[in-house]
């Protein structure tokens, strides 16, 4: 039996419940759901569903259950500590309404550190279930600094330890080394098994657990609290969070002057919680310590004191996280890695490869993207071969938990609408140190300049000027967080090519009668000749030309030999010349009038139009096809550099560049376009970018320019 909890929060968990619901849908559950949904408005199909279980009915559904998947909250991961049950727990998010605020993000990622199983996917349910791994909390915290710091700074003759039940409790018993010091001592907690067979001390009082929607627990620990300090007038109290505490600190401090230490929770990484902020704006506190330094910052009369890390191999115990794929009997898993990009994208695919092939087959294999924060043009190539290969194995493709960047980066793609996403697994979250990951490289302009034109386009009024916007700034629907050549986002390169565009086709305009013309006069067929070619990160355009072939050119193809090799690097026999790049110095589809425009690189000024719109630049790689990059290896090692093909498509394709200016005739193998590429890459600026414009006028004029 599988079951889920979600506390008594007044907040909502649909998204969780849109996850065991998936688990359903792909038959990854067998066995009896019950459902805990709190203040949830939505319940997965066939569970069985309580609002409330009283703490009877709780305790008999944990002892049955074989999974226990609950909202990140420490009281109940103190609880399911003692059990032998595996548990998940999943962090709240207030993006999506399920809290006031992200202290659950916090928490969870502490636990993690800690060696707790945290899910922030449907996919790392999956893995969890399939791998029904025992997570249990690091029993032991050493607190050895702060001890020695209470124990310099105190020496109580009459100790009042306030704490409430479950890791408020486990915080305090971590500062045994300091309390035990003082013989005359006195507790306060709330009863359980765990707080009764711990406490030993004589003097022990059991309070009341205040709950929001019964506030006489509250009025019964103001009477207890009145009780217990004018009977014991403690010197010094102790607290380690918690509203519980407010009454009996409070009265300690106004009927006995005891000094009042209050030791923040190690999940709080922000900001305090309100009981130590009702207490710091009272001045009640001798002595506020805190473990963020962040927090400390905050409130300068805080004491932080950091959280001994002596468990950092649990970091690296985790073994549900580390899979990368899971399988079951009509399902396979892939787990994207947080960077998909050139230096991770053979072994995703070796990885796809082992599961999607004709001696291992699985009706649907799903790609999770739950934890990818960076992907680039190399990514986009290894879903393309994914794609394809699952077509040819007859398979299912679906990707989940894919981010809203990834999103939009796929539709401006050419995998735009080929994929299917499950949408319901778009409520995922991540985790800080990813999220730190996916910002580290966004510049504030960038950032301006996406949020400004997603403003535009959600605002009816305000959005006849995205065009504007996005004739000078023509990446501004690239996610900031999108790694590409720094040349694409450089308004400076972009200045040059509006004005090189501008004047480009002005020549063109006063030449374009006598081409067209010619070009009528010689062969039937348009005077223009528009292709679609694939542009930055692959996305699609169409490219304009003066024609130049006959009109049935591309049927006649196949009868053309190519005079360019596939790769001088790759010893794939499969691949076809063809396949990458063609050329044919004598090739007799080229008219006449087409061989004078090629020769005079004529036929490429309708591209100026192109430069002028954003989808190409005056310099940059070559436009490739579709056939060309259907056809591209995802790693290749030019120049003793780990580079894939696909990451051409990392810079905006440019009428001319390097393998145009140097020797363009000459060139007869795919790895010498790479090898140029690559040296664009590593050469470039806007001086250079000038350069290459000023030789590629004087290519122009090269008697042994035969540009084909």
């Amino acid at each position: 039996m599988l079951l889920v909890t979600v506390g008594t929060e007044q907040y909502q968990f649909n998204a969780l419940m849109h996850w065991i619901e998936l688990l359903v849908k792909y038959q990854l559950i067998d066995e009896e759901i019950i459902v805990q949904y709190g203040a949830s408005t939505y319940l997965p199909d066939g569970a069985r569903a309580y609002r409330k279980l009283n703490e009877s009915d709780f305790l008999k559904f944990v002892d049955r259950a074989t999974l226990i998947i609950s909202h990140c909250d420490e009281v109940i991961a103190q609880f399911l500590e003692d059990k032998d049950t595996p548990y998940v727990l999943v962090p709240r998010l207030q993006r999506f309404r399920e809290y006031i605020d992200n202290h659950q993000m916090e928490v969870a990622d502490d636990f993690e550190r800690r060696g707790i199983a945290i899910a922030r996917s449907p996919g790392d349910l999956v893995k969890f279930i399939k791998l029904q791994q025992t997570s249990r909390v690091s029993p032991k915290v050493d607190e050895t600094q702060l001890c020695e710091y209470l124990q310099e700074r105190y020496q109580p003759q009459k100790l009042m330890l306030v704490c409430s039940g479950g890791g408020y409790f486990r915080y305090m018993l971590s500062l045994k080394d300091f309390w035990q010091t003082c013989s005359d001592r006195l507790w306060v907690s709330v009863r359980s098994p765990i707080t009764e067979e711990i406490i030993e001390d004589p003097i022990k009082y059991w309070g009341y657990v205040p709950i929001k929607d019964n506030p006489i627990n509250f009025i019964r620990n103001c009477i207890l609290a009145v009780k217990v300090v004018s009977q014991h007038k403690p010197d010094v109290v102790i607290s380690t969070g918690s509203g519980f505490s407010l009454p009996y600190l409070i009265l300690a401090k106004w009927f006995c002057g005891s000094k009042i230490v209050y030791i923040e929770s190690k999940t709080r990484f922000q900001n305090v919680g309100l009981p130590a902020w009702l207490l710091m704006k009272s001045q009640l506190l001798d002595l506020i310590v805190v473990r963020s330094e962040a927090i400390a910052a905050l409130h300068p009369k805080a004491v932080y004191i950091p959280v001994s890390d002596k468990d950092s191999q649990l970091r690296h115990s985790r073994d549900y996280k580390q899979a990368s794929v899971v399988t079951f009997e009509q399902v396979a898993f892939i787990f994207c890695p947080e960077n998909l990009n050139f230096s991770t994208a053979r072994q995703f695919f070796n990885d796809f490869q082992s599961i999607c092939n004709p001696d291992e087959y699985y009706p649907k294999i799903i790609i999770d993207m739950s934890h990818t924060t960076v992907i680039d043009s190399a990514g986009l190539g290894v879903l393309t071969n994914c794609l394809r290969i699952s077509t040819l194995n007859k398979t299912e493709l679906i990707l989940w938990s894919v981010g809203e960047a990834m999103r939009e980066l796929i539709g401006l793609s050419s995998l735009s609408n080929l994929f299917v996403m499950e949408h319901e697994s778009n409520t995922f979250r991540f985790a800080e140190s990813i999220q730190k990951t996916k910002v580290s490289n966004i510049t504030p302009f960038n950032l301006f300049l996406f949020r400004l034109q997603r403003h535009l386009l959600q605002t009816p009024v305000l959005r006849i000027f995205y065009p504007v916007l996005k004739f000078i700034f023509p990446w501004i629907d690239v996610d900031p967080s999108v790694p590409v050549h720094p040349s694409v986002r450089n308004p400076i390169k972009r200045l040059i090519d509006i004005v090189g565009a501008l004047i480009g086709l002005s020549f063109t305009a006063i030449l374009f009668v006598p081409i067209a013309i010619a070009i009528t006069l010689e062969s039937e067929g348009g005077i223009l000749f528009g292709q679609i070619r694939c542009g930055l990160l692959s996305k699609p355009f169409r490219i304009w030309k003066f024609r130049s072939m006959v009109k049935n050119a591309e049927q006649l193809k196949k009868k053309v030999t190519n005079q360019i090799d596939a790769s001088s690097q790759s010893d794939d026999a499969d691949i076809e010349a063809n396949d990458k790049f063609f050329k044919n110095a004598d090739d007799p589809r080229v008219t006449a009038t087409g061989r004078f425009l090629r020769k005079t690189s004529l036929d490429e000024f309708p591209q100026f139009w192109n430069v002028l719109i954003g989808d190409m630049s005056l310099v940059g790689t070559r436009p490739p096809t579709f056939n060309e990059i259907n056809s591209y290896e995802l790693e290749i090692e030019y120049h003793d550099e780990r580079y894939t093909e696909w990451n051409r498509l990392d810079v905006r394709p440019g009428i001319t560049g390097l393998w145009q200016v140097n020797g363009r005739s000459n060139v007869r193998t795919f790895a010498e376009v790479v090898n140029y590429d690559i040296e664009y890459r590593k050469n470039w600026s806007v001086w250079y970018d000038l350069k290459l414009i000023v030789k590629t006028v004087i290519v122009l004029f090269d008697k042994r320019n035969k540009a084909v």
